[in-house]
């Protein structure tokens, strides 16, 4: 046939033309990492540090973890030198970087300018990095809504009426950040167990609607919507729904038993709808139940999750084997199953062989 460098101008400009109305007329669709496994990223606070240490045994995972995620308050804290040692780390191994931020915070102006405010507050702490000679690639917003609408700590009452408004907060404050990092990109992270979604209860079925915060379906669409609108570079979603949770294993307020609800068909559904909406999905994997008990249980119950969850048909983008809470302590050696580099070992050879860990 021939070439298009022939073409004449008109012609090219015509075909151009056709081939953008195609693809403005096709959905933009996330597609799930087929043939490709979930990338698994670390998240462990300032326990990280361990594994800067001369002699930390972790080469295998070390190797093949695609990123590290950080806590905001944890950049902020660590010392420089040690943050330029993490830097250092991450340039080596070329880590992706995120940094879990509030987004939209609690103890700010419960006004129109909290947006901006928060983002002020928040790019203080996420310069540390930069100075460190280090540079983010995402940041995970999360629950800037809820910290609106239910904010924590306040004596004063204030907090936001609608998830409406408190959204178009979190617009002004990824527009804030996005000004002076125009390359970092967003995901929306929500503690799922919380909300209701699409009219049912949420895991404690507390205040009058029986959704805690409200109903997620919601508050997704809204953020969704307006930061697309604003062209603010939300690429995806985080799910923060910890093992025991995602069973109906964990104590419920009001729903007895909580395993009445299928936890684990709504996690799914949800990332279904990401899917459809052209965003990835990101899925934490814990367990709050080995995390308030031991090193060994949390290894055991956060391998179960990434089992369960899979075994179920789940494709996520990302894997965040993340703590926040005591357990796990020890980081390395990854010989040891129950350490925190033990418990990614397994889950990198566990999602590359498809089949079953084991326990």
């Amino acid at each position: 046939g021939m070439s298009l460098r022939v073409l004449s101008t008109a012609t090219y400009c015509a075909v151009a033309v056709v081939a953008i109305l195609l693809a403005s007329m096709t959905p933009v669709r996330s597609k799930p990492p087929a043939g490709r496994h979930p990338e698994i990223w670390l998240c462990a606070g300032d326990r990280i540090g361990q594994l800067l240490e001369p002699g930390a045994e972790w080469s295998f995972v070390k190797k093949n973890i695609s990123g590290i995620k950080l806590y905001v308050d944890q950049v902020n804290s660590t010392d420089p030198r040690e943050m330029r040692k993490l830097v250092r780390l991450i340039t080596a191994q070329r880590y992706k970087v995120a940094i879990e931020i509030g987004g939209c915070l609690d103890f700010g102006p419960m006004d129109r300018t909290n947006g901006e405010w928060s983002a002020a507050h928040e790019l203080a702490k996420i310069r540390k990095l930069y100075d460190a000679g280090g540079k983010v690639d995402y940041l995970d917003l999360d629950g800037p809504v809820r910290r609106l609408t239910h904010p924590e700590g306040r004596t004063d009452g204030k907090h936001f009426a609608s998830a409406d408004e408190a959204a178009e907060e979190v617009v002004d404050a990824v527009r804030a950040i996005h000004r002076v990092y125009p390359t970092i990109r967003f995901w929306h992270l929500t503690n799922f167990p919380n909300w209701g979604y699409k009219g049912d209860v949420s895991y404690h079925a507390r205040g009058p609607q029986r959704q805690d915060y409200g109903d997620y379906d919601t508050v997704h669409r809204l953020v969704l919507e307006k930061l697309r609108r604003a062209r603010l570079p939300l690429v995806g979603v985080t799910v923060d729904n910890p093992y025991d949770y995602l069973i109906g294993e964990h104590l419920s307020v009001n729903l007895k038993p909580p395993s009445q609800v299928n936890w684990l068909r709504r996690v799914l559904d949800y990332e279904k709808r990401c899917r459809r909406e052209g965003l990835e999905f990101n899925l934490i994997v814990n367990s709050e139940r080995g995390g308030m008990a031991s090193d060994a249980l949390f290894a055991e119950e956060t391998l179960r999750m990434v089992d369960v969850y899979l075994k179920a048909g789940g494709k996520p983008d990302r894997l965040f084997v993340q703590t926040w809470y005591p357990y796990p302590k020890a980081m390395a050696p990854e010989s040891d199953p129950t350490t925190m580099t033990g418990l990614v070992k397994r889950i990198i050879e566990r999602v590359r062989r498809g089949g079953s860990t084991g326990s």
